[in-house]
């Protein structure tokens, strides 16, 4: 009787599970439909080899099968000796759902490995969903060694202009404003120079610019380096004469104007005069004589610039050019005696008792 009732309800038995597999299968379905994917990143473009030191790109793909989307953010994982540049850059639109984005990076070693990266649809400041990608490292080459490279690898490098003036009795300052597209521009460094370096550094509309600073001996003749080029795949060499250049003070630098042979011999010529009308002035006995002996000698004694002898306080910085952001090469310990040699701004040229140029703020300056 007890197997005839199991045979009987076993048919019954097996139906009710298939039934319920069925309909487990069918939620399962209906929950995975609800939530179908919308995100699809590939990766668009990429190098076959690379440089150490060089700024690469890296173009992403990401299609959105959403018709309102608030933004799209990128988050990359540790990758070993590589340097993400921009890793929040906007993603463009190309219609049709697709944007694009390119992300910058630089390998520092050949040892080295790409992070990869998480890109999340975001709406209402909530992530829906996200994608991760991999990112496969270019062949890695190492450059050979250059003793004057400057540590640059570009698309184009060019130096906009340049100026050398004097620093001190041994020593003159070079300053160069570098433009460059497709590079490593704030690696500019160059060996064998005592003081040196980036003094200023922003981004352009095509690239990168610097104003970068060397102070070299007064003997050198010529400054040289050499850069990597892109296009042409090899060293290209940048060679400037050393020529001191007489500056007025609007320029970003200049030259100590008590220095000029032409004051020199203004400064002469107003003392002779003095001495001239003078003696006439004694000979003639004519008192209008008087006046050019007084005009004269006064011109002798302001052009000594008395009025420009100032004092620069304890504790402030003299900067190599007159910007927020400028090298300071020099801060004093006391109150000196200085001589102001122009402005600029908000900031003082003057010139220190051992000889050396600089720009200070102007609250940094007292009169005697």
């Amino acid at each position: 009787m007890t197997k005839l009732i199991r045979s009987f309800l076993l048919p019954f038995i097996l139906l009710a599970i298939l039934f319920q597999s069925l309909y487990a299968e069918e939620g399962v379905f209906a929950e995975t439909s609800s939530r179908s994917k919308s995100l699809f990143v590939s990766l668009e473009s990429s190098p076959q080899k690379v440089y150490i030191g060089q700024v690469f790109s890296v173009k992403v793909k990401a299609i959105v099968a959403k018709s309102k989307v608030d933004a799209l953010s990128n988050t990359f994982s540790e990758g070993s000796n590589v340097v993400v540049l921009n890793p929040q850059v906007m993603w463009e639109s190309a219609g049709s759902n697709t944007y694009y984005a390119t992300f910058l990076f630089k390998v520092t070693s050949k040892n080295a490995s790409m992070p990869r990266l998480s890109v999340s649809l975001i709406q209402n400041q909530e992530a829906l969903e996200s994608e991760i990608i991999g990112l496969s490292l270019p062949s890695v080459v190492q450059l050979k060694s250059d003793p004057l490279f400057c540590n640059v690898i570009a698309q184009s490098f060019n130096v906009n202009k340049y100026k050398t003036t004097t620093f001190d009795a041994k020593n003159v300052i070079v300053v160069l404003e570098i433009e460059t597209s497709g590079a490593n521009l704030q690696d500019f460094k160059l060996g064998g120079i005592a003081k040196s370096g980036i003094d200023s550094y922003s981004q352009t509309a095509n690239g990168e610019k610097i104003y970068y600073y060397a102070i070299i001996p007064n003997y050198q003749r010529e400054f040289e380096f050499t850069y990597f080029d892109l296009p042409s795949n090899k060293f290209q060499k940048i060679t400037l004469p050393v020529i001191i250049e007489s500056d007025e003070v609007s320029t970003q630098l200049g030259l100590n104007p008590k220095e000029s042979i032409f004051e020199f011999y203004k400064t002469i010529a107003y003392g002779v005069f003095a001495f001239v009308f003078f003696v006439i002035l004694l000979k003639k006995r004519r008192w209008y004589y008087l006046l050019p002996v007084l005009i004269f000698t006064a011109l002798f004694f302001l052009d000594k610039n008395p009025l420009n002898k100032v004092k620069l306080k304890a504790n402030s910085a003299l900067m190599i050019l007159p910007t927020e952001r400028s090298t300071v090469f020099f801060t004093n310990d006391k109150m000196l005696d200085v001589e102001r040699l122009g402005d600029r701004d908000n900031y003082i040229k003057i010139l220190l008792p051992d000889g050396k140029i600089g720009w200070t703020q102007r609250e940094n300056i007292t009169q005697n």
